[in-house]
């Protein structure tokens, strides 16, 4: 038969083939590329919600809160507040509420605010702004309060104020609508706003707050924080992570040119740190100031920079606004952590890099807190609670203290501190530290005796502080004082050489790591805001 392959020579077909491999791997690499040059100009944009659709409804619980239809003026049993400007309505009246009443304008084409005055539903004791007598103290709808300055005024003495706005005493956190401008993108159909451009106002000092967390933190009280801080700034300013990434949020600090944001982180340490490695990725300049108002359990950095361990109850945002005003700054060390697999396979796995802000760790304390994580994640934890949490964490320590599963540990690492080989003890934990807390408000690099060769324990000095864990018991120990950790050192660098399958945890994420070395070296450092009103 004949065959068309026949008319070239060996050395043709070759050159032929030689040429077709090359064209092929040319186009993978152009297609690698351009991949990463779109990935490096991927425009992150920031949502806007319309409120030409209606009002923000939420469900009003009327076994604690008293409150009357801002349209018909009833006692509302079953029905809806508005968290963004307060509007009340039963559920017979909320479709007419959004048609006839204006919620919180998100931007504005005036060069000024005027109040937007919201009748009746004044919680709290509060004093009209002209008269200073109480509002509130009648029945039914009666007095008004602006949902900008949230000054309250008599309904006799509404004539007597101002008609412009000044956004009141906590004016420098506020986006003013006249600054923001909106536009529509997307394709026919899905089309949204997104907040275009954003210019100065007329006034200074000026520092916008940021509030960013996921309505699902802390057994759900993330929801009631993101309700509580539309009321007081431009909702527009309040972003839940459960619908917008971090870098959609930090397009804020994008926009704002040649001033410093404010970001109120609303969670625990793992979203702090997802925020600042959305700050790192970004490149924004300036560096936005960060603060904290925890959520869950742990909350390790956001002990060491006063602002508590956890938020529960009632949320004072007035108390939180003026903690944030008169806040300090300080700096916070970041450490790159970069696991390279040592294990030889057909395959070879490429170094995986990590950041970490306040701790990390390879032993028993990382076993418990996987454990408790494949707990949390399995499809059969129905019940989510701190007490529910604290008790699992109890019984993974207790079980381990039978188990011993890490036992004989000092074999089966090597640890290097600035590249000196350093001698371990019989011990089940290594723990990397950044910071002065650990394991939930546990002080343990300052507990006992302090050793002169040491310097003092900082979080911004360059400096990791490196302890060694006895067993579980060791740690029960360490949590009621009663003991103090095995410290093996201070460095600039740190390197762990992991020769077995171990327990690793990074900053409370926990999983087991195969064999590798990992490398812990200095990234850069976080404005942050630390609280001097505890």
């Amino acid at each position: 038969m004949w065959n068309p392959l026949n008319w070239y020579s060996i050395e043709e077909r070759s050159a032929a083939l030689a040429q077709g491999g090359l064209f092929g791997l040319f186009f993978c690499a152009s297609i690698v590329m351009l991949w990463k040059i779109f990935k490096s100009v991927q425009k992150y944009e920031l949502p806007a919600r319309d409120i030409s659709k209606g009002h923000r409804w939420c469900p009003i619980d009327s076994f604690s809160n008293t409150a009357y239809c801002s349209i018909c003026s009833t006692l509302i049993i079953d029905g809806y507040f508005c968290d963004s400007c307060g509007v009340c309505a039963d559920y017979s009246c909320y479709k007419k509420a959004d048609k006839t009443v204006q919620c919180k304008a998100l931007s504005s084409d005036d060069c000024s605010m005027r109040h937007h005055w919201v009748k009746g539903n004044i919680t709290g004791l509060c004093s009209c702004d002209v008269c200073e007598a109480d509002c509130g103290t009648e029945a039914g709808l009666s007095d008004f309060h602006c949902c900008w300055c949230q000054r309250v005024v008599h309904k006799n003495c509404l004539n007597n104020m101002s008609e412009t706005c000044d956004f009141g005493r906590f004016r420098s956190f506020i986006v003013p609508p006249f600054c923001v401008t909106l536009k529509k993108v997307g394709l026919k159909g899905r089309r949204h706003l997104v907040v275009d451009e954003v210019k100065l106002p007329p006034y200074r000092p000026w520092s916008p707050l940021i509030v960013i967390g996921n309505r699902k933190s802390g057994n759900n009280e993330g929801e009631n924080v993101l309700r509580a801080f539309r009321c007081y700034l431009n909702p527009a300013q309040v972003i839940d992570l459960h619908e917008v990434k971090p870098e959609k949020a930090l397009q804020w600090c994008k926009l704002i040119t040649d001033q410093v944001c404010r970001i109120l982180v609303a969670g625990g340490d793992g979203t702090v740190g997802w925020v600042l490695n959305a700050i790192d990725n970004l490149n924004i300049e300036p560096l936005p100031q960060i603060c904290i108002l925890p959520l869950g359990t742990g909350n390790d950095l956001s002990r060491i920079l006063g602002w508590g361990h956890c938020y529960s109850g009632e949320l004072e945002v007035r108390k939180i606004l003026d903690q944030i005003s008169s806040a300090s700054i300080t700096r916070l060390d970041r450490w790159k952590i970069k696991i390279t697999p040592t294990r030889h396979l057909p395959i070879r796995h490429p170094p995986k890099d990590y950041f970490m802000n306040n701790y990390a760790s390879v032993g028993v304390d990382a076993l418990v807190a996987l454990n408790f994580h494949k707990t949390r994640e399995s499809k059969f934890y129905l019940f989510s609670s701190r007490i529910i949490n604290r008790f699992l964490y109890l019984l993974y320590g207790a079980k381990d203290i039978l188990e011993r599963g890490c036992e004989n540990l000092h074999e089966k690492v090597e640890l290097y501190l600035d590249d000196k080989l350093v001698p371990l003890p019989a011990i089940e934990a290594v723990i990397i530290l950044n910071i002065a807390s650990w394991g939930a408000g546990v002080k343990a690099w300052n507990m006992g005796t302090p050793e002169k060769k040491y310097a003092p324990q900082r979080h911004d000095d360059g400096m990791l502080e490196v302890i060694g864990i006895y067993s579980s018991f060791h740690i029960a120990q360490l949590q009621i004082g009663m003991s103090e950790p095995v410290r093996l050192g201070q460095a600039r660098n740190v390197k762990l050489k992991l020769l077995e399958r171990l327990p690793v945890q990074i900053d409370g994420e926990p999983w087991e790591q195969s064999p590798a070395e990992m490398s812990i070296s200095f990234h850069g450092q976080a404005t942050m805001l630390c609280n001097s009103r505890q």
